[in-house]
C-alpha cells in the first residue's frame, strides 16, 4: 500500500505527465495552423508529441516568431516607412516607368514582382564600389567616420573589440565626442563571438550602442534566441554608406596579406542611401523603442547611374520576401545565374527554380568554399546537390581559406548583393539588408571576380560525391534532414 507522501508523489508524476501531453498537443496544433513550410510544422509537431513539456520549451523558444506583433506597435508608431515619413533635405527623385531604364525586357518581370513585394521602386542615379576583405573595406569605413558631422549610424553581426575592431571604436568615440549623433547596433548573438565585448568598450565610451534581442538579458528576450540582426549597414550624414556581407572583425582584416576570412564590401553613394538609413532606423527601434527624435535628413542628389532597390528581409514580413525576388530572377533569367555564397541551403522553392533554369538550357553556376566554418551545413548542402547536379547545375568548391562572399548575379545586368545566405534562416528567421542591383559595368565587375574565383576551384561532380565514404553521406543525409532549421 502506497503511504501518504509516496501518494502524493505518484498523482503529481501522473498530473505533470498529462500537463505536458496537453501542452504538447497545443504546441503541435499551433505548429500546423502556423507554419507555413510543411517540413518545419510536421518537424515542430513530432517534437511536441514525443517530448511531452520539453519539447513545447524548445518550440517556445525557436519555433515560434513574436517579431510580427512588434512590427504592428511598430507601424502603429508611423515607423513602417521612415523615408515617407520625414521631409527630405534634398528634392527626391521621381521614379521613371520601368520601360524608361533602357534595361533588357526580361528584368521587367523582376522589377515588377519588387515593385509590389517590397512596396519599393528603384531609385535611379547611384554608385557602387566593390570593396574586397577588410583589408580595403575597413579603412574606407573609418575614414567615414572620422569625418562624419552630423550622423553615424553602424548595424552589424559581429563587432570584434580588438585590433581593427578597437580602431572602430576609437572612431565612434571620437566622432559621438565631437557632437555627431552616433548609433551603433550589433546582434544581441554575434556580440558574444569576440571577447573581449566590443559593447561594453562603447558603453565605457559613452557612445550609444544597443545590443538586438540579446538572448540571456531577460526571459522574453530568450523567446526571441532565434531571431537574429545579420543586416551590416553603415551610413555616414546621410551621404556615404557601406553594406555587404562584412562583419567587424580582425579575421576579415590583414594589411600585410591574405585575412582569415574572404569577404566583400560596397561603398554606397547616391539616393539609394535613404533606404539604408531608413532600414537601420527600422532595425535601431526594433531594438530600443527610440523614435527619431529629429527629422532624418539625407542627400538625394544622383552620383551615378547604377539602379538600386532595397530588400529588407525580416521575419516580420508576411512571406519571405528575399526568397520570392530570388526566384523571381531565376525565372527570368535568359542565359546565365551565377552564385557565391558561404551556406547555401536552398529550400525547395528556389532549388526547383534554379533546377528549372538550369534544364531551359540557363548556364547555373554555384561556387561554395571548400573550407566551412559550419560543417552541419556543408554536409546538408552536399546532400542536396546530387538532385540539383543531375538537372544540370554547376557546383564548385573554393580552396583555401573560408571565403563568406555573398554574391547572386543573372544574365548581363543584375546583382543581388548584401548580408544574406541562401538559406532557411536568412530565408526565414535573420533580419537581413541586401541590395538589388542593375547595371552592365558593375555586374561585369563581379563577373570577373566571379571568374578569377571559379578557375581556381574544383568541380563538385555527382561520381565525386557518390565516391565519399558511406560515414560521410549517411551523416550528410542526416544533416539535411534538419535544413528548415539549420
Amino acid at each position: 500500500m502506497l503511504t501518504m507522501p509516496e501518494h502524493y508523489h505518484y498523482i503529481l508524476d501522473w498530473t505533470l505527465l498529462i500537463l505536458g501531453h496537453i501542452a504538447g498537443i497545443i504546441g503541435a496544433i499551433h505548429a500546423l495552423m502556423t507554419k507555413k513550410d510543411p517540413r518545419a510544422a510536421l518537424g515542430w509537431t513530432i517534437v511536441c508529441i514525443m517530448l511531452p513539456g520539453l519539447g513545447v520549451i524548445l518550440y517556445c523558444l525557436f519555433g515560434i516568431n513574436r517579431i510580427k506583433s512588434l512590427a504592428l506597435e511598430w507601424k502603429s508608431y508611423g515607423l513602417s516607412d521612415v523615408q515617407h515619413n520625414t521631409n527630405a533635405a534634398f528634392p527626391r527623385v521621381h521614379a521613371k516607368p520601368e520601360s524608361n531604364y533602357s534595361l533588357p525586357e526580361h528584368y521587367l518581370g523582376l522589377i515588377k514582382t519588387g515593385n509590389e513585394v517590397l512596396k519599393l521602386r528603384l531609385s535611379p542615379g547611384n554608385a557602387l564600389s566593390v570593396l574586397l576583405d577588410g583589408t580595403e573595406a575597413y579603412p574606407k569605413m573609418i575614414e567615414a567616420i572620422n569625418n562624419a558631422k552630423q550622423s553615424v549610424y553602424l548595424s552589424t553581426y559581429i563587432f570584434g573589440a580588438t585590433g581593427i575592431g578597437s580602431a572602430f571604436i576609437d572612431a565612434l568615440a571620437a566622432a559621438h565626442n565631437r557632437g555627431v549623433e552616433v548609433k551603433v547596433l550589433i546582434d544581441g548573438v554575434g556580440v558574444m563571438y569576440s571577447w573581449p565585448s566590443s559593447y561594453y568598450r562603447l558603453r565605457r565610451k559613452k557612445v550609444p550602442v544597443s545590443l538586438f534581442l540579446p538572448p540571456f538579458r531577460s526571459w522574453y528576450y530568450a523567446l526571441h534566441l532565434n531571431l537574429r540582426c545579420h543586416a551590416k549597414i553603415l551610413v555616414v550624414d546621410g551621404k556615404v554608406g557601406f553594406t555587404g556581407g562584412m562583419n567587424i572583425h580582425d579575421s576579415n582584416y590583414n594589411p600585410s596579406g591574405d585575412p582569415l576570412i574572404h569577404d566583400m564590401h560596397f561603398q554606397v553613394n547616391g539616393p539609394i542611401i535613404g533606404q539604408l538609413q531608413d532600414v537601420f532606423l527600422r532595425y535601431w527601434y526594433f531594438s530600443t523603442k527610440q523614435q527619431p527624435k529629429k527629422i532624418v535628413y539625407y542627400d538625394d542628389t544622383e552620383q551615378g547611374s547604377i539602379l538600386c532597390r532595397g530588400i529588407d528581409a525580416g521575419p516580420y514580413h508576411e512571406f519571405p520576401q528575399l526568397q520570392v525576388m530570388l526566384c523571381a530572377a531565376v525565372n527570368g533569367a535568359t542565359t546565365r545565374i551565377r552564385i557565391m555564397t558561404p551556406y547555401l541551403i536552398l529550400g525547395y522553392p528556389l532549388s526547383s527554380a534554379l533546377g528549372a533554369a538550369a534544364l531551359r538550357g540557363v548556364n547555373v553556376e554555384i561556387i561554395l568554399p571548400e573550407a566551412n566554418n559550419l560543417s552541419f551545413v556543408k554536409g546538408a548542402s552536399e546532400a542536396m546537390m546530387p538532385g540539383l547536379l543531375a538537372q544540370g547545375v554547376h557546383f564548385y568548391y573554393r580552396p583555401g581559406i573560408f571565403a563568406h562572399t555573398k554574391l547572386f548575379m543573372v544574365d548581363e545586368a543584375c546583382a543581388i548583393i548584401g548580408s544574406s545566405n541562401l538559406d532557411t534562416r536568412s530565408f526565414y528567421l535573420n533580419f537581413e539588408f541586401n541590395l538589388e542591383v542593375y547595371n552592365q559595368a558593375f555586374t561585369d565587375q563581379l563577373n570577373l571576380y566571379f571568374d578569377k574565383i571559379k578557375f581556381s576551384s574544383h568541380v563538385i561532380t555527382s561520381e565525386w560525391l557518390q565516391s565519399q565514404a558511406f560515414g560521410i553521406k549517411l551523416r550528410n543525409s542526416i544533416f539535411k534532414l534538419f535544413s528548415p532549421y539549420l
